[in-house]
């Protein structure tokens, strides 16, 4: 090789390693997105009162808790890895726990009166729990349900989304647990995981990974279903899910981990990685106040659920479900955080 040739080819290997050379990941977001996180800059932003915070007695009680929700003046919060119901007092004082059958692996359906309905994955059924007696009833679940809905007079499955090969869809279901009606959910089967609520009359089917509901209306058995965009939503990881999108980057972000309805309006958790922020919509989908915890600070914990009701005065009362999964260097804790959002009734 020549003195000149070796110039040129080490003169190409160096470039390689130099940073400009390297592939660069766009930050940029759609145009959608974009637009959204105009809006959220306008809205304004109220500071939550914090009311009380509830612990079970020991970390190892509820090591991997999934999801919550008020049944009557009582909380009731599923953990899926042992499988089981823990109540807590409106007061946040730990009441008790009802063990489900080994292998359930259950996750919150909903609640009817005292009674807490659970998804009880490993036995794709659903099982009605009585507080403190146990299981009084259980009803088969589509193969393939990812989450599921009870409300009073209506039982719903989700199924495939993610990694599933089914196609994604909602399946209203009888008493019987046999299939009523099923509707397919549009967009890619990525987006297609989050839990099912009920939301101003409708089934609202939601998405961690975008700023998306999928509505169903329900008079009649089961409408078919019209993807609702969060006007007004805003994240820091909206460039990496753009990213995703692109196919720059190989998973996409978490946005969002639930969301909980009431008179109309939808409680979104939008994820922070230093304090709690529910972003509040109208019943279109538009944005219409934030809420943040009052205090800040690196949070090791995940706001993983919420549930939403009345409080005193006109105020709405949000139970938040803080939990630390257990790791190889990291052991489980988990607690509840009750805020209070006195701006509501300003807002009524």
């Amino acid at each position: 090789m020549t003195r000149a040739a070796l110039a040129v080819t080490c003169a190409v290997a160096l470039a390689g390693c130099l940073p400009s050379s390297q592939k660069q990941n766009s930050r940029a977001i759609s145009a959608a997105d974009s637009l959204s996180a105009e809006i959220a800059a306008t809205v304004a932003v109220d500071t939550l009162v914090e009311v009380w915070t509830a612990r079970p007695p020991t970390p190892e009680a509820m090591p991997v808790p999934t999801s919550l929700a008020w049944a009557g003046d009582t909380l009731a919060v599923v953990e899926t890895q042992t499988g089981g119901v823990h109540r807590f007092s409106g007061a946040g004082a730990y009441l008790d726990q009802t063990a489900l059958p080994a292998g359930s692996y259950p996750y919150l359906a909903g609640t009817l009166g005292d009674t807490v309905v659970v998804l009880a994955k490993g036995r794709t059924s659903l099982l009605w729990v009585v507080p403190g007696e146990g299981v009084a009833r259980e009803v088969p679940v589509p193969t393939g349900t990812t989450n599921a809905l009870a409300a009073p007079g209506l039982l719903a499955a989700r199924v495939g989304g993610g990694p599933d090969t089914l196609a994604p869809a909602v399946v209203r279901l009888g008493e019987d647990g046999a299939e009523v009606a099923r509707r397919p959910l549009a967009g890619p089967a990525w987006r297609s995981l989050g839990f099912l609520r009920l939301w101003a009359g409708r089934v609202a089917a939601l998405s961690g990974y975008r700023p998306v509901v999928d509505v169903l209306n329900v008079q009649g058995g089961l409408g078919p279903a019209d993807t609702l965009s969060l006007q007004g939503f805003d994240s820091p990881q909206l460039p990496r899910s753009a990213q995703f999108v692109r196919g720059e980057v190989d998973e996409p972000p978490l946005l969002t981990s639930s969301a909980a309805a009431l008179d109309g309006r939808l409680f979104v958790l939008n994820l922070r990685s230093d304090h709690v922020r529910l972003d509040v919509y109208d019943r279109d989908g538009r944005i219409e106040r934030v809420l943040v915890s009052p205090t800040r600070g690196f949070e090791v914990d995940v706001a993983t659920d919420l549930a939403v009701r009345p409080g005193p005065g006109g105020t709405v009362d949000l139970a938040v479900l803080m939990a630390r999964p257990p790791g190889v260097l990291q052991t489980p804790e988990s607690r509840i955080v009750l805020y209070r959002w006195r701006g509501a009734s300003r807002e009524a």
